[in-house]
């Protein structure tokens, strides 16, 4: 599905960029500008989260009881 929206995402593109300089398809071309801009937040929405995380610290809830 993510390589579906990737090649919506670069039709739609090139196809906005090929249809500027033709007179009226710059109508349609802002029509597939927005479709790249959705497409494109599709794809970036699918992209796996490989940031560094902390590891998560033991909970102790009576460790202020403890003086620890």
């Amino acid at each position: 599905m993510r390589i579906l929206s990737r090649l919506v995402a670069v039709g739609s593109l090139f196809g906005a960029v090929a249809l500027t300089p033709v007179i009226g398809g710059v109508l349609f071309a802002f029509v597939l500008l927005g479709l790249f801009l959705l497409t494109l937040v599709g794809v970036m929405a699918g992209i796996d989260d490989h940031t560094v995380r902390r590891p998560d610290p033991v909970m102790d809830p009576t460790r202020w009881r403890n003086g620890s």
